[in-house]
């Protein structure tokens, strides 16, 4: 059992992803910690989802050829919600080899690498939240929670 922390409301995190397995592999993650995904296969699917649907960070994969991908990388970005900009998390296989350094100074708020691995997505999503100062996802041991190994 994942020590969830207690929400106001289900996280809601968009999803552009065109692989039908890591889309799957997606979804379930989000399942697991009760988040309402919205998926999108192309980028500019996801910019019309995220203009009008109120979401809380973004999963993007990211091919630096797609030009649709870095100008809906760019419009996310300059776009806020409740005054406050939305964390868009690189989610990909990281084929041009950049490092989370890289990818945290073009704008994202941090890299996570493929495959989805449930445990160490959970861990990154906490992460990210604490960053954007959000409620966070899962319990912390001051809470009374055990900590959740996040090597798988």
């Amino acid at each position: 059992m994942i020590p969830l922390a207690p929400r106001f409301r289900p996280l809601q995190i968009l999803c552009v992803e065109e692989d039908p397995v890591q889309r799957k592999l997606l979804e379930a993650c989000l399942d697991v910690i009760q988040a309402e995904g919205l998926f999108a296969p192309r980028a500019a699917n996801a910019l019309w989802q995220f203009r009008r649907y109120p979401v809380d960070m973004v999963f993007l994969d990211l091919d630096w050829h797609a030009k649709d991908e870095i100008h809906a990388f760019e419009e996310m970005r300059k776009t806020p919600r409740w005054g406050k900009s939305v964390p868009i998390l690189a989610v990909t296989d990281n084929a041009c080899g950049w490092t989370e350094r890289d990818y945290r100074e073009t704008g994202f708020a941090g890299l996570y690498l493929k495959p989805v691995a449930p445990l160490r997505l959970f861990a990154k999503i906490d992460d990210v939240l604490r960053d954007y100062h959000q409620p966070p996802l899962l319990l912390s041991p001051a809470n009374g929670a055990r900590i959740l190994s996040t090597c798988a």
